[in-house]
């Protein structure tokens, strides 16, 4: 199992109801602190941390730890060629998925040479009403140039608006699908969805957008994740930094 998969199940293993992430959040910390990487838990709970690599751009990374409800006592987790789903229960992977990816990324952008602050917010309470992101500090949102926030179902979606409101000017989902069609992934494209994170940075005027992480049917006991999906999201927002700090990577 690779590293992406491996830290995925990692993630399933552990129980995160909203309000009770912190499990989830010792974990988040201690991979963190691996990298190198410092963090702080804010008074709402929320996963912060943040490191600068020269002058240049501030990109905030957004994922939330928090589940719609807990894990089934007992569940198994069941695999049927590249996509995964629970015995009992919803499968969890909204949004451990999109924590597995956001690691997955810093584990690779660390180590090239790219010039600006990576941000990262892994957040509490997204599913009771985006507690977590609406507690953060504005003072920690100030200077950010974009959200990528990773925290959609569907396996090729670049969300930047929900209902009436934009998320970014379209120069922003344009630029994401761009860079999506620069190392070889179609299908990519910007759409509408429902409310997340993203729209927190949004109203903070941070041009935000909002990436498929490839589960389906979430918050029901039909949820499922398709595998690769981690490994194409993880590539796109880390050719996006490279694009966006100073590297024209594939």
């Amino acid at each position: 199992m690779n590293r992406i998969r491996s830290t995925l199940m990692d993630l399933l293993a552990l129980p995160g109801p909203s309000g009770r992430e912190g499990r989830v959040a010792r974990y988040v910390t201690d991979r963190l602190a691996a990298l190198g990487i410092p963090t702080h838990r804010d008074e709402a709970g929320n996963v912060l941390a943040e490191f600068t690599v020269g002058e240049g751009p501030v990109v905030l990374l957004s994922a939330h730890m928090d589940t719609v409800e807990d894990f089934a006592p007992g569940r198994t987790i069941i695999r049927s060629g590249d996509t995964i789903r629970s015995s009992a229960g919803i499968l969890g992977a909204d949004d451990r998925a999109g924590i597995a990816i956001l690691l997955e990324t810093l584990h690779r952008v660390r180590f090239f040479g790219l010039r600006g602050t990576i941000k990262t917010a892994f957040t509490c309470a997204e599913e009771i009403g985006r507690v977590g992101s609406r507690h953060i500090d504005p003072a920690w949102l100030e200077g950010i140039d974009m959200a990528v926030v990773a925290d959609r179902r569907n396996r090729r979606d670049i969300v930047t608006s929900c209902r009436r409101t934009s998320f970014c000017p379209p120069e922003t989902g344009l630029f994401w699908e761009e860079t999506a069609r620069g190392i070889g992934q179609s299908g990519w494209r910007v759409c509408q969805g429902g409310i997340s994170d993203a729209l927190t940075y949004a109203e903070y005027g941070i041009p935000s957008v909002n990436l498929s992480c490839g589960y389906q049917n979430e918050h029901t006991p039909e949820e499922e994740l398709y595998l690769p999906s981690l490994e194409d999201t993880a590539r796109l927002i880390t050719a996006g930094l490279r694009r966006i700090m100073g590297r024209d990577g594939q």
